[in-house]
């Protein structure tokens, strides 16, 4: 009765099926509410660890090429106080990096694949979405 096959039996089921905890996580979607922040995780896939300093230039540059305008180091400033006081705050909080602010160390923590896969997808359809309207834009400038 007490054998190994009653074992397996009460053992949890496997979570390999299961989507990762952080997925039912109110946190973790506020986190991703931003696309500042969603940016800063989709560059941190690529270079796990930088600087407040790089992420401000990195965020500051993509967002001069979304727009079309250029920023200022006034604008990168503006940027990097908010990736100190709310971004990387709310980040660390929700899990999905480790932020040093002493030494101004932004790290990524390690993430689920399907985490991976929702901040992917994120920040590439967000692009999507800025090449069609730009497209459409093109097209109405255009004359007829």
């Amino acid at each position: 009765m007490g054998g190994p096959e009653n074992a397996s039996a009460r053992q949890p089921p496997k979570t390999a099926g299961n989507p990762p905890p952080r997925l039912a996580e109110d946190r973790f979607y506020r986190a991703l509410a931003s696309p500042h922040r969603r940016r800063l995780l989709y560059y941190l896939l690529e270079h796990e660890e930088r600087t407040v300093e790089d992420l401000a230039s990195v965020l500051s540059g993509w967002e001069a090429t979304t727009t079309g305008t250029m920023y200022t180091s006034a604008d990168r400033s503006a940027i990097r106080l908010q990736l100190r006081h709310s971004h990387l705050p709310q980040l660390a909080d929700a899990g999905l990096i480790e932020y040093d602010s002493n030494d101004e160390a932004v790290r990524l923590e390690s993430l689920h694949p399907q985490v991976t896969r929702v901040i992917r997808q994120s920040v590439e359809a967000e692009r999507s979405d800025e090449a069609e309207q730009s497209d459409e834009a093109e097209q109405s400038d255009e004359p007829a």
